[in-house]
């Protein structure tokens, strides 16, 4: 065992911060592929021609990208680390010989002038452009899910309210449809729902009342946001919305679905969880020629009772037959997007089967079979297909590690923000540094790449500039091989 004698604490050393930061340090690559000039473009407008002059902009906006790529708690921890930290020094273009931002400068500049504006949502679709340029993005296969925030909010302190409730963002869409199909029947169309909505009993935040309820399975139920996410088949992302955990994840389909469609044409297939497997949003997927992955998602039906599954459709008829080989006939199609085939009373009063086929009041069989079934059959028959198989095995490689990350390594499991806007600013900018650093760690893996190549390409002309008469030791397709 040694023992250190000498101190260290007064060595005088002449060197630069080129020379002290790693060649492969982070920070590095992303100052070489990542462009941030644009960031005093956007901020221009919130600045006054007048007065003395602010930080620079382009500053303050990376240390909170410091902040959110290494999972810094808090901005002012940030700056505590700046003042100690060689890397971070390098990243923000400050030396030495001058004093480190104070964390009030950056926290004083969001509240004074980026409050409130686009500009966090706009410097995320500019880091997604440049990954866009680089040629990175493969929107061949897309995958949607979102993933919950916990708020800065005691989940003890609330209070009940009653709001009304929120009409379903499909109401339009299905009543259309459910009318198409009452016409095929010969049945009149159902008008539109008069009157207003029921009301709900809600827990407002006294903390953060824009924070909402989570309530979701197993997951400890608290206040949170919830980050409605769309990636790419590598993981980029491409868009994101925040709001409240007590809006659920079908509400915010629409949104983010036309802005992905609108924006990316060359979508092939779009992988869900179970909680986006409901007919109106396979229809509106399939609708756009794009195929929904979907996975399994367990009946309704009671145990040691007959579902769905039990009763054969006979298309010809427009009926079904019981396990009993008895007939159900169709009825009518319902407001809820229903379509109900009723039994015979005398005959199901004599059926062996009729306690596993109705409830203990029912005196006849009613069949509800929802008017998206055709849907739900191809979207199961994608799933059991290999092609279903693989590419919804991709979610897991995708959107669930990107989740992961923003939890585990930027800051996303809770948030010290209190309000929408501020937590959707926040989570933005997580996102975006999550972007930029798969970008720079991408475009250095395919330049060492292509070096190692070109180093093979440089002794191979040498090679065979010595040996003219001979055939060539290394030949092409070895080195395309090596490429690949």
């Amino acid at each position: 065992m040694s023992y250190q004698i000498n101190n260290p604490k007064d060595e005088f050393i002449m060197s630069t911060m080129e020379e002290l930061v790693p060649e492969d340090h982070l920070v590095r690559k992303i100052i070489k592929y990542v462009k941030f000039d644009f960031i005093r473009e956007l901020t221009k407008p919130y600045y006054s021609e007048l007065g003395r002059p602010g930080y620079d902009p382009v500053i303050l906006f990376k240390i909170a990208i410091l902040k959110s790529l290494f999972g810094i708690p808090s901005i002012r921890r940030t700056c505590e680390e700046i003042k100690v930290n060689i890397a971070y020094r390098y990243f923000l273009g400050i030396p030495f010989s001058e004093n480190t931002p104070d964390h009030s400068t950056y926290s004083k500049a969001y509240t004074n002038r980026f409050y409130e504006t686009e500009v966090y949502e706009k410097v995320f679709e500019n880091i997604l452009e440049q990954v866009i340029k680089a040629k990175l993005i493969d929107t061949t296969y897309i995958f949607m899910d979102s993933t919950h925030i916990k708020a800065s909010a005691n989940k003890r302190q609330y209070v009940s309210t009653y709001v009304k409730e929120e009409k379903s963002i499909f109401e339009a869409e299905m009543l259309a449809y459910i009318n198409e199909v009452r016409e095929e029947n010969d049945e009149k169309p159902l008008p539109p729902t008069k009157g207003g909505t029921k009301e709900k009993k809600k827990k407002e935040s006294k903390t953060d009342p824009d924070s909402g309820w989570l309530s979701k399975g197993e997951k400890e139920h608290t206040f949170a946001y919830n980050a409605h996410t769309v990636c790419d088949h590598h993981g980029f992302i491409l868009k994101q919305m925040t709001k409240p955990s007590n809006v659920h994840d079908s509400q915010m389909f629409t949104p983010v679905f036309e802005y992905v469609t609108q924006r990316y044409e060359s979508i092939e297939a779009m992988g869900l969880d179970a909680g986006y497997k409901t007919g109106p949003i396979i229809k509106r997927i399939a609708d756009e020629q794009i195929l929904p992955l979907l996975p399994y998602k367990r009946t309704n039906a009671k145990k040691g009772t007959f579902g769905n599954s039990g009763f054969i459709y006979d298309e010809d008829e427009n009926s079904y037959t019981c396990p009993n080989y008895e007939t159900l006939y169709y009825q009518k199609t319902t407001r809820q997007g229903y379509q109900e085939y009723h039994s015979d009373e005398s005959t199901c009063k004599l059926c062996p089967l009729k306690k596993a086929c109705l409830s203990a009041k029912a005196k006849y069989k009613v069949l509800r079979v929802s008017i998206y079934k055709p849907y739900f059959e191809f979207v199961e028959e994608i799933k059991n297909s290999p092609y279903g198989k693989e590419k919804y095995a991709l979610r897991k490689e995708t959107i669930e590690r990107d989740f992961g990350d923003f939890k585990e390594r930027h800051g996303g499991r809770y948030t010290h923000y209190r309000g929408l806007k501020k937590v959707s600013d926040h989570i933005s900018l997580a996102f975006s540094c999550m972007n930029m650093k798969k970008m720079a760690l991408r475009l250095s893996e395919l330049e060492s790449k292509s070096s190692v190549i070109s180093y093979i390409f440089r002794i191979y002309r040498k090679i065979t500039r010595k040996i003219k008469n001979k055939k060539p030791i290394l030949k092409f397709s070895n080195i395309l091989e090596f490429q690949n």
